[in-house]
């Protein structure tokens, strides 16, 4: 065997050493989620609002202006899988809609959260406890709560997106994201 081939299958032999060394490394070593998480159930709530804008100023007809937006309401479920505390600090979610395009929303806070309710009496129904931020979740412990989203988008535009995820963040671990639907539905 000349010294060319040689030092190919060495090469060859030596690669395939070090890329079963690190698989088994990651294998091993492979630790599960600190948080395991669902969205238990999704109501998406239409709002149409037409507004007459500019009528009657000395003459000049008015118009009207309408504007759509949906309230996403998710029922979602937290489990804390470690031995130490996890620290809830965020949620927001993201759609991505039919053309790619990605657009977030910020959960709701505590106050905009018991606003909903009165603003938009259809929702009424569909109140429970909130998600909250900022709560400790020990080990084993689980949270459930309701999260809203707002997006300025029609019922269609939401029918016709690519994907949608909730995304719950902890202080000092990765963010557990949340996909609708889940996987397999």
């Amino acid at each position: 065997m000349n010294s060319a081939k040689r030092a190919l299958l060495i090469l060859l032999v030596a690669t395939v050493a070090v890329v079963l060394a690190i698989g088994i490394y990651v294998y091993i070593d492979e630790k599960p989620p600190v948080a395991v998480g669902q969205i238990v159930k999704l109501d998406v709530t239409p709002i149409h609002t037409e507004m007459r804008v500019g009528a009657g100023a000395q003459g000049i007809q008015g118009g009207m202006d309408t504007y759509d937006q949906l309230l996403i309401l998710a029922q979602v479920q937290v489990r804390n899988q470690t031995n130490y505390p996890l620290y809830l600090r965020d949620m927001w979610s993201n759609i991505t809609t039919s053309n790619g395009d990605q657009q977030r929303s910020l959960a709701a806070n505590k106050n905009d959260f018991q606003s909903v309710f009165v603003a938009y009496p259809q929702t009424a129904s569909l109140k429970q406890e909130p998600l909250l931020r900022d709560i400790a979740l020990q080990p084993g412990q689980s949270a459930q709560g309701l999260v809203i989203f707002h997006y300025p988008m029609t019922k269609d535009q939401w029918d016709a997106r690519q994907a949608f995820e909730a995304v719950v963040s902890f202080a000092n671990q990765k963010n557990l994201v949340l996909r609708w639907p889940p996987a397999g539905k």
